[in-house]
């Protein structure tokens, strides 16, 4: 008898403890309170296309979970020129436009901490087409059916990408990181999926909520 009431006292005592300990564990929607922000940010990425360097320029934005999860969107294009030489044949030519954006998701580690890591992934889509030059176009000498839209293809695209982020104030900071794309879908006379596919080191600037 007594050994059954000192295990009856040992189990008592073991969900004290326990109880006491998970009332310490953190957990992303632990205990009914989830605190709620948001944020918005330019973003720049340098990368390479057709095994040249590129450049693009966007944005992302999202609502934030507890100071650790955000969901939300981003989207890309590509600015610099990509030249597809002999394109109809001799002395013709094409220009690469890229374009894409999706689902972002992002992971936020220790975010109170002036210096901290992230984790993220983009899923989506995107669009590729070969055009005649900015400059053309801009000056309205070109055809639209043959000029503008001269191929286009859609794209299926998934990029994780980690960053290190640095709390500037209570509302800015700034990230910088690296991605890797990974394209598939693309369906082109002089472009492959590994023609877009590739790494880009990332830096933007956020705004809002954190």
């Amino acid at each position: 008898m007594k050994w059954l009431l000192s295990l009856l006292c040992f189990s008592l005592l073991s969900i004290s403890v326990y109880s006491q300990d998970k009332s310490k564990e953190q957990t992303l929607f632990g205990n009914g309170e989830v605190w709620h922000g948001g944020y918005g940010a330019g973003e720049l990425k340098i990368t390479q296309i057709n095994d040249e360097l590129a450049l693009m320029i966007g944005g992302r934005g999202g609502w934030i979970i507890n100071s650790i999860f955000s969901i939300g969107g981003a989207g890309y294009g590509l600015i610099t020129n990509h030249k597809i030489s002999d394109y109809y044949g001799k002395d013709s030519s094409a220009y690469l436009r890229i374009c894409y954006g999706g689902v972002y998701l992002n992971y936020i580690n220790n975010s109170d901490e002036l210096v901290h890591f992230t984790i993220s992934a983009l899923i989506g889509a995107g669009s590729a087409l070969y055009t005649q030059s900015w400059t053309e176009l801009i000056n309205h000498d070109w055809d639209y059916k043959k000029s503008w839209n001269r191929e286009i293809t859609p794209f299926f695209i998934f990029e994780p990408g980690v960053g290190v982020e640095l709390n500037l104030t209570s509302f800015m900071r700034i990230e910088l990181g690296a991605s890797y794309r990974i394209v598939s879908g693309i369906d082109m006379t002089r472009t492959k999926n590994s023609d877009i596919s590739g790494p880009s080191g990332n830096l933007a600037i956020k705004f809002g909520k954190f």
